[in-house]
């Protein structure tokens, strides 16, 4: 019986049991197939599960990245508690830069503080936002049974992508963030009549849902937010999104100021308090989408397979 090493780390967390929970593989010897990561990514069960299959030179790492359901080419909690897990595991020297190989693009991961890694914020610099559909207030409340009054119609509703796809969805204060109770059938139709469902969408991937307000739970973070998705047949919640929040960084930037810096507090309603700093800027066109958290190691372990 083969086994290999993993790591499970909270990710975008204060503490222990807070953020995203992540299970990170060590398969530099590349002996693990597609097939099975991808079971071990479903025996997991958690939002994504990655694998580190390749250490190359000057502090490249190739990683790859499975939720239960399938492979995806870039999620934001997967990218910073796998660099997490390198930084402390696998470099003899520990440097405050390195770059993951995704499927989707080179992530440049910054570390600020990288001889006291468990307190450092640990930043990815994330793709070219790609700003998609916009859509109407009404088309959003009567698609997915939102009512109408708790969206903030000063604000626009739009899809976007830096590797992922959300759609932004701003909504008036906390008690608006707090009754959002989607139906998992209506969210799926809506998808579906938008062609924005995994089996009709142009990217193989569903676009999921993520809901903003300026209203938040504890002093000193600017915004509570929310991302909703469908995912193994059900309607799921995500306690921390990076992938969601560079998206969000850049509807930021776009219709808000062309510099930001913020604390985003997300998983609140669902008990798993997540913290997510963003900071960037837009000039000619060109945005610098960082997004960072802190991570906690949970456990070690070996698996057999």
């Amino acid at each position: 019986m083969e086994q290999i090493n993993f790591y499970i780390v909270d990710v975008f967390a204060s503490n222990k049991y807070e953020g995203n929970q992540l299970a990170v593989f060590l398969d530099l010897e590349n002996r693990l197939s597609e097939k099975q990561m991808q079971q071990i990514a479903r025996e997991i069960n958690f939002a994504e599960t990655t694998f580190i299959k390749d250490n190359k030179v000057d502090n490249r790492f190739v990683v790859r990245i499975f939720t239960p359901e399938h492979e995806v080419p870039f999620a934001g909690h997967p990218s910073l508690g796998t660099s997490y897990v390198i930084s402390k595991f696998l470099l003899a020297n520990r440097t405050p830069k390195l770059t993951l190989e995704l499927a989707h693009s080179d992530i440049e991961i910054t570390i600020p503080e990288s001889k006291n890694l468990d307190e450092s914020i640990f930043y990815m610099r994330q793709p070219q936002p790609e700003f998609r559909n916009i859509y109407s207030h009404q088309e959003i409340a009567e698609g997915l049974g939102i009512q109408h009054s708790s969206l903030n119609v000063l604000l626009p509703i739009q899809e976007i992508s830096t590797g992922l796809p959300y759609i932004l969805i701003p909504l008036k204060n906390l008690a608006a963030m707090e009754s959002l109770d989607l139906n998992y059938q209506a969210f799926k139709d809506f998808l579906i009549s938008k062609n924005k469902y995994r089996t009709n969408s142009a990217t193989g991937h569903s676009t999921s849902l993520f809901f903003f307000t300026k209203e938040a739970y504890e002093t000193g973070n600017s915004y509570n937010t929310r991302m909703l998705l469908i995912e193994n047949n059900k309607l799921s919640e995500d306690a921390a999104t990076g992938s969601a929040n560079g998206c969000f960084l850049a509807y930021l930037l776009s219709y808000v100021d062309t510099e930001i810096n913020v604390t985003v507090e997300q998983g609140f309603q669902m008990g798993r308090k997540s913290y997510l700093y963003l900071n960037g800027k837009v000039q000619d066109d060109q945005f610098e989408i960082n997004v960072g958290g802190k991570n906690k190691l949970i456990s070690e372990g070996v698996w057999y397979f």
